[in-house]
């Protein structure tokens, strides 16, 4: 039995995911595999490499800089996105707090990220490489609408994985693993309400109809999975670990004394769960 790891985006909500993956590593739980939509494979690249305690350091000393996210960087040219894409992509990874690139290509370099084709609305699924310092995939993962630009990739625009498959567990599925590990950064029940920019991101991109249109029926794919994921894990094919109640941490929260808790939250939840986890695992 083969078991894969699937994490859920949420931009800042997903500090909880990171929590659990520190607390899985720490207790020698390695899963060579990790699919993910926007935060959640970027932050479970980190997972991948073995770097305990990397996305908790991003946090506490960088996401309330302004050059990581704030709208000064919508007005950067090359930039022009909410987020300092090179500072986080780039300078990070790369300078500041060193990715382990190394360690991850020993590993298989097993980290799929969602990502969506603005042209045909669909979901496509790349795999991110060592040698692609600059992180594209999860650029392009990462890339919501109205403040990010789409990210070029092999001469297609893409943006946020999570418009079309927020939780990748299919993927998963369908790439040969018998069962998932889910992490999810809402609680259970939680049900997607339409998104109520709809009509701003049709106009802001009117090249792009189906776009548009996958954002519009976000709410009913979203909600359409977490029933499918609730089938799966009465059938035994699915482990979920969620947030126990709503924290209420918006996906653009950026002060560490609201984030680290959340992750604490995470850490804790998972080695409450430790059991739970190993018993599921126990199979493979």
């Amino acid at each position: 039995m083969k078991t894969g790891l699937v994490l859920e985006g949420g931009a800042s909500r997903t500090i909880f995911t990171c929590g659990i993956l520190d607390a899985l590593l720490e207790n020698g739980i390695y899963i060579n595999y990790v699919a993910g939509a926007s935060a959640g494979i970027s932050y479970g690249v980190s997972y991948l490499s073995k770097q305990i305690g990397r996305n908790h350091k991003i946090t506490e000393m960088y996401m309330s800089d302004k050059r990581y996210m704030g709208a000064s960087n919508m007005f950067k040219k090359g930039n022009r996105s909410y987020y300092g894409l090179d500072f986080v992509f780039g300078e990070i990874p790369s300078k500041l707090l060193p990715y382990d690139f190394e360690e991850y290509k020993r590993s298989g370099e097993n980290g799929f990220g969602a990502v969506t084709n603005i042209e045909t609305g669909e979901t496509e699924y790349m795999r991110v490489l060592a040698a692609d310092k600059k992180w594209t995939v999860l650029r392009a993962s990462c890339a919501l609408p109205l403040l990010f630009q789409p990210i070029k990739i092999n001469g297609m625009y893409y943006m946020d994985g999570g418009i079309t498959d927020s939780i990748p567990f299919k993927y998963a599925l369908d790439s040969g693993f018998d069962k998932v590990i889910v992490v999810l950064t809402r609680p259970r029940g939680y049900k997607k309400s339409p998104e109520k920019l709809a009509n701003l991101i049709k106009v802001t991109y009117p090249k792009y109809p189906k776009l548009a249109e996958a954002i519009r029926n976000r709410h009913l794919m979203y909600n359409r999975e977490t029933e499918e994921l609730s089938r799966l894990e009465s059938e035994g094919k699915a482990l979920v670990l969620a947030p126990e109640r709503d924290y209420g941490i918006s996906r653009l929260e950026n002060d560490p004394k609201i984030l680290l808790p959340y992750e604490k939250e995470g850490h804790d939840y998972a080695v409450r769960n430790l059991e739970r986890i190993r018993e599921f695992l126990r199979e493979d």
